[in-house]
This record gives C-alpha cells, sequence and structure tokens, in this order.
C-alpha cells in the first residue's frame, strides 16, 4: 500500500512540474517571446546581464554561508564550504520541482547525514535556517508593505490584497516555527498528536520508540538552538547573509530592467515590487510558483518595463532566477548519487579481495 501511495505521489509531483513546464512553453511560444528574446540577447547590455546571472548566484553563495556557519557553530570545527554550497544547491533543485518546494528540507538532510554530519546537528541547522530565512523574509515584507504598499495598491487597486494575503502566510509559518523553537510543550502535545495519527493508520508499529527518538531529536535541538542563540556574532553573520541573499535575489529584475537599455528606475521601487512578487507566489502549490510567479511579474512590473519587451523581461528573470535553480542543481543532486554509487562499487570490490582468502580456505598463506 505504502509503494502504491509512493508511486502515486510521484506521479502527481511529475504532473505539476510538467503543467509548470507547460505554462513556460504557452509564455515562449505565444507571440514568439521566445524567439524575440533569444534574437535581442546580442542587443542587452552585457554588463547588466552578467549582473543579474551574478546576483542568483551570489544568492546561493550566501545560502551556503549560512549552513557552513551554522554546521561549524555545532561541531567547533571546520565545515568545508563546498559541501555547504552542494547541500545549498541540492536544496534549490528540490524546491524548484516539488509543490510547495517540500522537498527541498528534507534532501538536504539527506544530503548532510550522507557528508557525516549527525541527523541531529542536520536537523537542527536546517530548522534553525529556516528559521532565519522565513524571519528575515516576513520583516523585509512587512518594511516594504508599511513603505510602498499605499503606492502600488493605487496602481493594481485589489490586485495587492494577494501579495497581503501572502505576507500573513509568510507571518504564520515564523509563528509556528517560533512555538516549535520556544514552546516546548506545545511542540510535544504536536509530536505526540502526529505520532497518534500516523499509528491510527499505521504507519507506525511501535508508537513508545517512535515519540522516544523523536522526543530525543527535538531535546538535541533545543539545546543546541539554545547554545546558538547566545552566539551573538553568530546570529550576525546568519542574519546578514540571509539578507544579502534575498537583496540579491530581488535585484535580478533591476538588472534586467537595465540591461534592456532602459533609464534609471528607484532600485528600492522594483526590489519592493519583486517582494510583492514573491509574496504573491508564496502559497502556490505548483512547482516554483509556475503562473502566479510569471502572471504577478507582469502585472506588477508593467509599471516599470515597455509592454513591448515587459513578456521577455520575465522569461529571462524565469530563466535567471528559478530554471537555473533546476539545470545547476541537478548537477549537485546527480553528481552525489553517481559518488554514492562509486563508493557502494569501491565499497564491494574492497570487500571481495578481503574475503577472497577466507574463501579459498586460506591457501595463499599456506604456500
Amino acid at each position: 500500500m505504502m509503494k502504491n501511495q509512493s508511486k502515486s505521489s510521484k506521479i502527481f509531483q511529475a504532473a505539476l512540474f510538467a503543467l509548470s513546464l507547460a505554462l513556460l512553453a504557452y509564455f515562449c511560444i505565444s507571440g514568439n517571446n521566445l524567439v524575440v528574446l533569444i534574437n535581442s540577447i546580442p542587443t542587452l547590455n552585457l554588463f547588466w546581464l552578467l549582473g543579474a546571472a551574478g546576483c542568483v548566484a551570489f544568492s546561493w553563495a550566501m545560502d551556503a554561508m549560512v549552513i557552513k556557519s551554522l554546521v561549524c557553530h555545532a561541531y567547533e570545527s571546520d565545515y568545508g564550504y563546498i559541501h555547504a554550497f552542494k547541500v545549498t544547491m541540492v536544496g534549490q533543485y528540490f524546491n524548484s520541482v516539488t509543490p510547495y518546494a517540500v522537498a527541498g528540507q528534507p534532501m538536504q538532510l539527506v544530503s548532510l547525514i550522507r557528508q557525516g554530519v549527525s541527523s541531529g546537528i542536520a536537523i537542527s541547522t536546517l530548522v534553525r535556517k529556516f528559521l532565519v530565512y522565513q524571519t528575515t523574509i516576513t520583516c523585509f515584507s512587512l518594511v516594504v508593505i508599511l513603505i510602498r504598499y499605499g503606492f502600488f495598491r493605487s496602481q493594481f487597486q485589489g490586485f495587492m490584497a494577494l501579495a497581503f494575503i501572502g505576507f500573513l502566510y509568510q507571518a504564520a509559518s515564523v509563528i509556528l516555527l517560533l512555538l516549535f523553537t520556544y514552546s516546548p510543550k506545545f511542540t510535544t502535545r504536536l509530536i505526540d498528536g502526529v505520532v497518534w495519527l500516523l499509528t491510527k493508520i499505521h504507519l507506525i508499529k511501535n508508537p513508545e520508540e517512535a515519540e522516544k527518538k523523536v522526543r530525543d531529536q527535538l531535546n538535541f535541538y533545543l539545546e543546541n538552538n539554545t547554545a546558538m542563540k547566545g552566539n551573538r556574532l553568530l546570529n550576525i553573520r546568519i542574519y546578514g547573509c540571509t539578507f544579502m541573499q534575498l537583496i540579491s535575489m530581488f535585484s535580478v529584475p533591476f538588472f534586467i530592467y537595465k540591461a534592456f537599455h532602459n533609464p534609471g528606475a528607484p532600485f528600492f521601487d522594483m526590489i519592493a515590487a519583486q517582494s510583492f512578487v514573491t509574496m504573491i507566489s508564496s502559497y502556490t502549490p505548483l512547482p516554483g510558483a509556475a503562473g502566479a510567479a510569471e502572471g504577478s511579474f507582469l502585472i506588477i512590473f508593467q509599471i516599470f518595463f515597455k509592454p513591448s519587451i515587459i513578456t521577455q523581461a520575465m522569461l529571462l528573470w524565469r530563466l535567471l532566477a528559478y530554471y537555473s535553480c533546476i539545470a545547476v542543481g541537478a548537477f549537485f543532486a546527480g553528481f552525489d548519487k553517481r559518488r554514492e554509487k562509486m563508493e557502494l562499487k569501491h565499497q564491494t570490490e574492497h570487500s571481495s579481495q578481503v574475503d577472497s582468502p577466507a574463501e579459498n580456505g586460506g591457501t595463499t598463506n599456506e604456500s
């Protein structure tokens, strides 16, 4: 039964991703937008175009720096930046191809454990990182709403209400994470409820053992989280890196705007516009918020881009900010699997060589 559920889940996710690609194909084919974009690339300002790509790469680098900082703090030893960057790209890939980005953190957890990081530290790192990210983006969104919500609402009337719903969604995630982190009683009750439910549907056979394992991991996380909270320099570093990660991603449309040889537009207004696009896209179930991301970009950024180039600008933005995560992340995710197979093959061959004298009755020593 579980195999059938797993197969159905994979088919469902594949269907959603196919729908996302179909939406991209629609925007590419409609009005020959992709052909027009390809033809216009030689005329774009290369400096600003590379700057847009650099913003995406810099956001990945900052994300990896957060992972490295948290793991190094937990171990009080060095943890290679390359390993952290690989975990980041694994997360980018699975976040991009699954609804609500549900597979990103689980696969990052698997990647960290494969690198030799203990499960407790890996869970603590990812939960802490997620809390920092959600807190930072929620605070950033709040500042944008307070400063520029009136301006954008006057431009789009009721459409901006969708952005406010997205902000509430982000804020709710932060509240749940804070309850998880600072209210052990709430978390314990939640764990008991989840274990009870999974036991009722026969997914857990030994509820007492399952509860003990989860609570042990929770206690380890809370202890590690308390140590992190007391480290002011660590908090400054990870919040600073996360803030720069957001700024760099939100700056991509501005660089694209300049690449199309447009005159100067308020930098903060374009960052605010991208922030609203992110708010609207945050609760869309399709992988990469397909449809909502493209549609909200076309509506909000029409106050900056000319009608003749806005669709090409949107496609370029999606290729850089979203599909690059799939292309680059797939390499790291695939490379990890290939390396695992090579290591397993090497271990098997080594084991066979060690066992062969015994299988031959020790003839090597006798001779």
